[in-house]
Formats: C-alpha cells, structure tokens, sequence
C-alpha cells in the first residue's frame, strides 16, 4: 500500500513541476512576430526591465547571466510558485533593403502556477513589444 501512495505522489510530483512554456515575439499571431527591433542592447534591457516591473516587485527582479539577456523573477500564489523569464536574442532583419540585426524577445515560464505564469508571458510579451514597436525601429526578421 506504502508503494502505491510513494508512486502516485511522485508521479503528481513530476507532472505538476513539469509546468511550463516558452512565448516569443516572432511567433504567428503574437505581438510582434515577424520583426527585429533594431535597438541597442542598453535600450532592449530597459523595455525589459520596465515590462519585468509592470509584473512583479522591482526588488524581486534578478538579471539573468550572460549569455542570456535578460531578467526573471518568481510568482507566489498561494502555495504555488512560478518562475518568469523575458529575454532577448539577436536576430537579422531587414530594413529597407539593408541587413540589419536587431532583438527579438522571448518570455518563458515554469513551476506549479500555470494560470500566473502563462499569462504572465503573454502580458510581458504584449509589453516589451508596445514598447519596441513606439521606438519605430523595427525591420522584418530573415528566416
């Protein structure tokens, strides 16, 4: 009996922290799919960290190490917790003509709160690239 409850709580166990999804701004129909924003790396990390603070608390903010760029930060609700991602990664576009390089964004999400953390990505997504798109420097992305 003792075996039977240890495998379910395990299986439970690993399917409710297997929880996670990864949403990027050149996906078909999300905001932003099929461009490159051509901005600095200065510029690409303030859009990020002011959607970031739209979210959650500034103070628990961290910056994500290098390669990576970008910022995360945990989600407490209830019992569950959910960990959030933005980033951004250099991609080539196109703008007028020219091959440019710019930055694309992508926000990702894991942990045992799904309904924080998936909408959370959308809504970080959404914002990063209002703020990208009022810069008005985007090219289209080169498959």
């Amino acid at each position: 009996m003792s075996y039977i409850k240890s495998t379910i709580v395990a299986l439970f166990t690993l399917v409710v922290m297997s929880c996670s999804n990864t949403l990027s701004s050149t996906a078909p129909g999300q905001a932003g799919s099929e461009h490159v924003y051509v901005i600095s790396e200065h510029i690409a990390k303030r859009l990020m960290f002011s959607a970031m603070k739209s979210e959650v608390n500034e103070k628990d903010i961290a910056t994500l190490s290098s390669p990576e760029l970008g910022y995360k930060s945990s989600i407490q609700w209830g019992v569950d917790q959910d960990t959030i991602s933005l980033f951004a990664k250099t991609m080539k576009g196109e703008q007028n003509g020219k091959k440019v390089e710019g930055y694309v964004f992508y926000a990702k999400h894991s942990g045992t709160a799904p309904a924080a953390g998936e909408s959370t990505i959308e809504r970080l997504i959404a914002h990063v690239v209002k703020d990208a798109e009022a810069l008005g420097q985007k090219a289209t992305l080169v498959k």
